[in-house]
């Protein structure tokens, strides 16, 4: 009896705690916000007046609030860009507040207490996250609860690919190539460059196997790409850049059948004609088919050859079925050939460590702001730019999504063998 009473004398105190709190939660975090703003500089002096960032509009979301403020005269975008660990470390700077959502999820069958203690630890150490954009306005979009560090693969539909899960309502995103044809990946080593082209390839194969057409290009020795080596929708492989460069003229041989096809049909375009087809040119690690490190002339021809092929295929290739996916590790200038990136309405950047590398891939700064999460990344189109967190790919799924399309590439079936570690070499028996 003793016990019903303090549990719920303990359930009202705190159900009264968070309805009052909840009453104040949007203006204690606009107000904050503001102050933020005036103590690290954001304000202008003009005269004797001191002009400051106004709130204009508030709205609450399923994921938190969103904030909209009219900066001053003599202010920009990213002056308020270069303050957002500051609004970040700021609005985390308190206590959490428990509110009836949190209270709904509670079992009264279970031990109340525990959970009690275990949903107060769990507010005490999650963490907002803090995201701005600006549309004339600054708008500052504030969540309640951070993206998740690790996204399951889920395979996409016919030529739409998964990218990541974005904040608004963990949303899978996904890239469609028929609609942006070539896209661009950038990012230090290690934070998911691969794990993406990974998921790209084996969510192609799985929606698309009987019209989907390879060109890979693995300039890491192999390690990445070689388990599609051997499935019949790859056409071509290269692990080094002379191999690069063959296969990149097969590519663009049968990138000129289809425009002479298309030519006598009199169509402009592959959707046109009816051709089910697509044709994608994969290159991961493109920074190695620079010609400003080549040492020797013939080198330096075979990669200036390697990177004009390239540029054709980018300027020519969306209306003849062909897509480019360009990845690299070290983004300077000179390494993504320029007709690349104009012709590739879409760009995904993983963290870098500068802002100069950021703009290479995004033509904006951000990427060398993102945590240090592996698969952490922003994804930006023509029009929108996005975090998310891109899909996690396990050598598992590889296997059992490609094992049906394993072929000898003489036209006979491959039996199915047990997956094993990648491979850097091969040994080949053959029948006396």
């Amino acid at each position: 009896m003793l016990f019903e009473i303090l549990t719920t004398s303990l359930m009202g105190g705190i159900a009264l705690k968070a309805f009052s709190k909840s009453k104040g939660v949007s203006s204690n975090d606009s107000g904050k916000i503001q102050r933020i703003m005036s103590l690290s500089g954001l304000n202008v002096k003009d005269g004797k007046d001191t002009l400051t960032t106004q709130l204009v509009k508030k709205k609450q979301h399923e994921w938190g609030w969103e904030y909209k403020y009219r900066i001053p005269l003599g202010r920009s975008f990213a002056d308020y860009e270069a303050k957002l660990k500051v609004f970040e470390d700021g609005l985390n700077n308190r206590r959490k507040n428990i509110t009836f959502n949190d209270l709904r999820q509670l079992d009264l069958n279970k031990d109340l207490l525990l959970q009690l203690q275990q949903l107060w630890k769990a507010k005490l150490t999650e963490q907002k996250e803090i995201e701005l954009s600006y549309d004339g306005l600054l708008i500052i979009r504030v969540y309640d609860k951070p993206l998740a560090k690790e996204v399951p693969f889920t395979p996409g539909k016919g030529w739409s690919v998964p990218v990541g899960v974005t904040r608004a309502r963990n949303e899978f995103k996904y890239h469609d190539f028929e609609i942006v044809p070539h896209i661009v990946l950038g990012g230090a080593t290690r934070y998911g460059k691969s794990n993406l082209i990974n998921s790209m390839i084996t969510s192609l194969v799985h929606s698309e196997p009987s019209s989907v057409n390879f060109y890979l290009i693995d300039l890491k020795g192999g390690v990445e790409l070689c388990d599609y080596e051997n499935i019949k929708q790859t056409i071509s492989i290269a692990y080094e850049p002379y191999e690069a460069l063959h296969t990149l003229q097969q590519a663009y041989d049968k990138m000129r059948v289809i425009q002479r096809e298309l030519k006598c049909k009199g169509k402009k375009n592959v959707q046109e004609a009816g051709i089910k087809e697509r044709y994608f040119v994969v290159i991961d690690e493109v920074g190695e088919l620079n010609a400003a490190e080549a040492v020797t002339k013939e080198e330096k021809r075979l990669k200036l050859e390697c990177q004009t092929i390239m540029s054709q295929i980018a300027r020519l290739g969306a209306g003849l079925g062909f897509r480019l996916v360009v990845a690299t590790q070290y983004p300077t200038g000179d390494v993504i050939p320029r007709q690349i990136k104009q012709n590739a309405d879409a760009k995904l950047c993983f963290r870098v460590q500068s802002g100069v590398a950021s703009r290479v891939v995004l033509d904006a700064e951000g990427a060398e702001s993102l945590p240090q999460i592996k698969g952490r990344a922003i994804y930006q189109t023509a029009d929108k730019r996005e975090i998310l967190q891109t899909p996690l790919i396990t050598p598992q799924i590889i296997h059992d999504a490609i094992q049906p399309h394993i072929i000898d590439k003489k036209g006979e079936r491959v039996e199915e063998t047990v997956i094993q570690p990648r491979r850097t070499d091969t040994v080949t028996f053959e029948e006396v």
